[in-house]
């Protein structure tokens, strides 16, 4: 699939193409507060679908337009929007809600942090073409991708990215700090979408981190407080590949819904949610030596009660089933099997994504057997309702749309293709 996909982005003769990954965090979701704590995170490939975004850039004769892409089970790609960019912020900022509202908050950003940008992206024509395998509001992560693939492929295309001679006046350079940094305050700042810095910081790097982001809850302007601390512990603890498989329900939600809610709370200093939030954090540095270890069962019982906790935060935070019914219902699924060491959540619940961690010697085996589970499940109501009684029959419609990955850690984050 990842070369099907280059071939047909390279057949438009594109000058760059970048991949942005997807992400999990292990433990989470810390992404409210989490300028007051650390967690550990991985950024990931899909083994059959790359779970990526995908982004070209090429200079155009007459006008500058964004094309976005989709893609079918058939690997055919049909370009599913088109329109004119005009270079001026009246219009860019007008693009700022809707469906391409990441694009557009990017590049309103760029040009807010770069003369420079500005002045080329403002005498350039250029055609931008966007193709993502990362299922929508899935939280894998997907938004922090689409915005660093953006800034990411400009800052490229433009000659900026690492280019200390085209800074002007009190300017910063363009890497993989400053661009974790922007991508984070395109969401939260412009486009008024609760997010913190997990996502563009793992998505940038690439590999398993453990990063640490105290100082870092009020999100102040960029180099008024401190850069994320990430230690790269794949490689530093030899770790090639951690057993995990990726379920998606099928059930998408906004992220920043949820952690609206929960930053509002923590601001607040409710006590019930910073007792909860320590735990989380102890269970986050605790994970770190179940990882140096390679002890998969011991970081499966932290996941268990990484879970737990969430669920006591989310019904706290007034929501009713917790971290979600259907993300509920597919963690007593996944973890009915003993060869699976524990399911959790990944995002900031209501939907998303569950992920399993596995005996990492039948990761194929369960992998193939889950789908089935969930599959039989899905189409036996009888059995449904057997198992879960008191569960709507709309889950088990919601299970039909369950998207299973096997995956592996990126181990370059963003880059050109």
């Amino acid at each position: 699939m990842l070369k099907i996909i280059k071939d047909f982005l390279f057949s438009h003769n594109p000058d760059l193409v970048v991949q942005a990954p997807s992400r999990i965090n292990l433990i989470n979701p810390l992404d409210a507060v989490e300028g007051d704590f650390w967690m550990p995170s991985v950024a990931i490939n899909g083994k059959t679908n790359p779970l990526s975004v995908f982004l070209y850039v090429k200079t155009a004769e007459l006008k500058s337009s964004l094309k976005i892409y989709s893609f079918d089970n058939n690997m055919v790609f049909p370009l599913q929007f088109e329109e004119q960019i005009q270079k001026n912020e009246k219009f860019i900022r007008s693009k700022m809600v809707g469906d391409n509202k990441l694009v557009y908050g990017s590049i309103y950003r760029l040009m807010k942090v770069s003369a420079s940008f500005s002045d080329k992206f403002n005498n350039s024509n250029i055609e931008i073409g966007i193709l993502t395998t990362i299922p929508p509001k899935s939280g894998l992560g997907g938004s922090a991708a689409i915005i660093i693939a953006v800034i990411f492929g400009l800052t490229n295309f433009f000659k900026l990215y690492n280019n200390l001679n085209s800074l002007q006046e009190n300017e910063l350079p363009f890497n993989e700090d400053t661009i974790a940094e922007i991508a984070m305050r395109v969401e939260d700042k412009d486009l008024n979408i609760t997010a913190g810095y997990s996502d563009p910081y793992t998505i940038c790097r690439g590999g398993l981190r453990f990063c640490s982001y105290v100082g870092k809850f009020d999100h102040r302007e960029i180099s008024k407080e401190p850069l994320a601390i990430c230690d790269r512990i794949d490689e530093m603890y030899n770790i090639n590949d951690i057993p995990l498989i990726v379920c998606f329900s099928g059930k998408t939600h906004e992220s920043g819904d949820v952690h609206g809610i929960l930053r509002k709370l923590y601001s607040q200093k409710d006590q019930n949610l910073l007792n909860h939030y320590k735990n989380l954090a102890d269970l986050s540095w605790k994970s770190r030596f179940a990882l140096m270890r390679h002890d998969w069962e011991l970081l499966g019982d932290y996941f268990k009660e990484n879970t737990k906790i969430m669920n006591k935060v989310m019904k706290h935070a007034g929501f009713k089933h917790g971290i979600g019914l259907v993300n509920n219902i597919l963690i007593n699924i996944i973890e009915a099997r003993k060869d699976v060491y524990a399911a959790k959540l990944t995002g900031a619940g209501g939907g998303g994504s569950i992920f399993a961690l596995v005996d990492p010697n039948k990761v194929e085996l369960i992998f193939k057997s889950l789908k089935e589970d969930i599959n039989n499940l899905s189409e036996d109501y009888q059995a449904f309702n057997s198992r879960f009684p008191l569960a709507p029959k709309k889950i088990a419609n919601h299970l039909k749309k369950t998207q299973i990955f096997q995956v592996v850690i990126d181990k370059i984050g963003v880059k050109k293709l």
